[in-house]
């Protein structure tokens, strides 16, 4: 099972090169969310010759943006990446109608739920998918049994409960009348007593839960063999994610960990409930 990495910052991609990790997930500019490190393609070539790398566009796309996607796409399959994850079915009719033939990966934040979506996918060329994190653990075991695409699932990081398209806390702050100092909140649920992240993008808003950490179970998921784990450090300060991703490569190692009070998602949860 190998480990890619949403680095924290870009001074934390000069951390990552003396670790060994199996490559790095850098936003491409515009047009990913959700990540520390977005990048132009004449930025992205600076770091591939000392990373694999691969670029996340998972992002809705909108009609105006669509002519500077095919030229980016274009100067992508240039590079010779190892991947590039997406949301938008366009990214995939590009890539297509272009003949580029970069190696995709299907990344919808919430959909990749069962390995029949997943094989049809597969069936039209696509190389992997990255499960949905509302899964439970053996969701993600059925599924790499019965799909023969690679199967991604995310292990470290927070986690979008919420996602809108509009600049939310901009225009909170304009409407009291007040100066936006930071890009990330905290906001109070008084009902649960329990605090969320709210963070805002250049063009979309989230609100987060606590952050997934997945380590106890990493030799269940290597065992059944899920292909790659994906540890993102959006909102992580460098010293803390470094520590993060060196106790996963100790569990690379052979290490087995069994940390207490760990946020594991719905990863041993029901995550559909059904009035009886």
């Amino acid at each position: 099972m190998k480990i890619l990495v949403h680095p924290s910052s870009i001074e934390n991609i000069k951390d990552l090169e003396n670790k060994n990790i199996d490559g790095i997930i850098i936003g491409l500019k515009n047009y990913s969310i959700f990540q520390s490190v977005k990048l132009d393609i004449d930025s992205i070539k600076l770091f591939k010759s000392k990373h694999k790398v691969y670029v996340s566009i998972n992002k809705l796309i909108h009609n105006n943006e669509l002519d500077d996607l095919k030229n980016n796409l274009i100067e992508l399959s240039k590079l010779d990446i190892a991947g590039v994850f997406y949301e938008d079915v366009c990214v995939f009719k590009m890539n297509r109608d272009l003949n580029l033939n970069l190696k995709l990966i299907w990344s919808s934040m919430h959909l990749p739920c069962n390995y029949y979506t997943c094989n049809y996918w597969n069936k039209k060329g696509v190389s992997g998918a990255l499960l949905s994190t509302e899964l439970m653990l053996s969701d993600f075991i059925d599924i790499k049994k019965n799909t023969d695409m690679d199967i991604f699932v995310y292990a470290y990081g927070h986690i979008p409960i919420f996602e809108s398209n509009r600049l939310l806390l901009t225009n909170f702050f304009n409407y009291k009348n007040k100066v936006k100092e930071s890009d990330i909140y905290n906001l109070y649920e008084k009902e649960r007593d329990k605090y969320f992240k709210i963070y805002e993008e250049r063009d979309c808003t989230f609100i987060t839960e606590d952050v997934l950490n997945l380590i106890n179970v990493f030799h269940e998921l290597k065992n059944n063999k899920v292909d790659y784990i994906i540890l993102n450090g959006l909102m992580r300060n460098d010293v803390d994610f470094n520590n993060i991703i060196d106790e996963y490569l100790e569990a690379q190692g052979g290490y087995v960990f069994d940390k207490k009070d760990l946020f594991t998602g719905f990863l041993f949860k029901e995550s559909i409930y059904r009035v009886k």
